[in-house]
């Protein structure tokens, strides 16, 4: 085992259109450590969950994907689904941008977090049940032994998310890839999600992959960026770096077009 926990290396998506096959990720590749998060940027239809997508085998029927993709050394690229299978929820975890659509309306969190840790961990209901209790506890859902029998209607947008993060962190994934996990949410609320999960990386060891077109998020929380546009990778280094001296004259338009405090405004 190495501090590259996960390596991306040249990584292709083509899809089949009506025009012939599209290149909708072309040659990305970044590498996340143990304990890092990466930041991956750009506006809307840049490739960012695209990419996150083909990390997981969730591509939609007919796309190839080329390139490389490692977890501690060993290829994901090219196995069959049942493999991955037992990747997604358990060695890799994603949160999703939409925590209602993503959680089955017509079951409790707590059957659903239980299902997750099952899946990958069997063992019996009640230890799934105490499973699912620990994880709620750990996001911060209060009373978590009562709530674990609601149902996602009955959770406010932030506590939604926060069980989304509970679901992905059950099984101690790796790897969690979040993708835009705080769009949804007001400012204060999406503060406490991402304090949330900084304090939750700290502790479990966890590396992350964090997607969003938000650039103040991101200066927050990751050590390295990636930034995307058209499907491609145009710039790639230290958070510092790139946000103090960045190189490519898109990043340097995503920079300018952040509003600020002491920008003048002028009347017309």
């Amino acid at each position: 085992m190495t501090d590259e926990l996960f390596v991306v290396e040249d990584l292709t998506v083509t899809l089949p259109t009506s025009r012939g096959p599209v290149d909708v990720v072309k040659n990305v590749s970044f590498t996340v450590g143990r304990d890092d998060t990466l930041g991956i940027v750009g506006e809307s239809g840049s490739g960012k969950s695209m990419t996150a997508l083909a990390v997981l085998g969730l591509l939609p029927r007919g796309a190839e994907t080329k390139g490389s993709i490692r977890l501690d050394g060993s290829e994901l690229l090219g196995r069959s689904e049942r493999e991955l299978q037992s990747v997604r929820g358990n060695a890799i975890s994603m949160v999703f941008q939409d925590p209602l659509s993503s959680l089955n309306p017509y079951y409790t969190v707590g059957l659903q977090i239980e299902e997750m840790y099952r899946a990958h961990r069997g063992g019996s209901r009640r230890a799934a049940r105490q499973v699912a209790i620990d994880a709620l506890d750990q996001v911060g859902i209060p009373d978590p032994g009562r709530r674990l029998d609601h149902y996602p209607h009955q959770f406010s947008g932030g506590q939604r998310q926060r069980v989304m993060i509970a679901m992905a962190l059950c099984c101690s994934p790796a790897l969690l890839i979040a993708d835009e996990p705080t769009t949804a949410l007001d400012v204060t609320v999406q503060a406490q999600i991402l304090e949330l999960m900084a304090e939750l990386q700290s502790t479990t060891g966890t590396g992350m992959v964090f997607i969003t077109h938000d650039l103040a998020v991101i200066s927050s929380i990751a050590q390295r960026v990636l930034v995307m546009c058209a499907g491609e990778p145009v710039e790639y280094g230290t958070a510092e770096q790139v946000f103090s001296d960045p190189r490519h004259e898109y990043t340097r338009t995503l920079l300018d077009a952040v509003p600020r405090i002491d920008d003048e405004v002028v009347a017309s």
